[in-house]
């Protein structure tokens, strides 16, 4: 009878205490509480996890440079020589002074296999004419592409030109270059088959 009455109260004892568990910690905040490395399914969680701060709403958990290898919350200053998984790059580029507003194609040696790269905005520094008797208004074609390996930039106002008169154009390119991680890029082919209205033959995301 003492050995079930002493089973009983053990038991007892250790559902009150289950509802907060702390490990390297006499105060718990959650229910389990680590104070400390933790591992799990094979899995090194970095101490400390940064929480967010007041004015954060949410963060990326990524894996720190080695050797460390470990999960940890992403921090630009923790990780000061790594991509982040969002990145805002600008690049300022000197035309051709015989075109002065051509630039046919412009390595950023930036890995297309790793990354996602978006034009966002451009500047150009000159105005451009043409000439013709009517006004018309050019449209450059400025676009990013992947080419053996690493993101190419093209810009240019085809069939048009800055004045002989003006100096050299320079483009300014503003890149939003996602991690491939955490980003999806869909390249469809539509043929509107002579028509000038179409669709796309099944949704990409939904």
């Amino acid at each position: 009878m003492t050995k079930i009455i002493s089973m009983i109260i053990l038991v007892g004892t250790s559902m009150l205490t289950s509802a907060q568990v702390g490990i390297n910690t006499t105060t718990p905040e959650k229910e389990l509480t680590v104070n400390g490395t933790m591992k799990t399914s094979g899995i090194v969680f970095k101490q400390p996890m940064e929480k967010l701060k007041a004015d954060e709403n949410y963060t990326f958990i990524i894996k720190s440079p080695a050797p460390e290898n470990k999960i940890t919350a992403y921090n630009d200053s923790f990780v000061p020589n790594s991509p982040a998984p969002i990145n805002l790059i600008q690049f300022k580029i000197t035309c051709d002074p015989s075109d002065k507003d051509w630039v046919n194609q412009f390595d950023t040696l930036i890995n297309s296999n790793k990354f996602l790269v978006v034009i966002s905005s451009f500047g150009f520094t000159q105005p451009t004419r043409t000439f013709s008797a009517d006004w018309l208004t050019p449209m450059p074609q400025i676009f990013a592409y992947s080419s053996e390996g690493t993101w190419k930039l093209k810009a240019d106002y085809q069939g048009f030109a800055p004045d002989n008169s003006f100096p050299t154009g320079v483009w300014t390119l503003n890149l939003l270059v996602f991690d491939r991680s955490y980003a999806k890029d869909f390249s469809p082919t539509q043929n509107l088959n002579a028509s000038t209205t179409g669709a796309a033959a099944a949704p990409l995301i939904q």
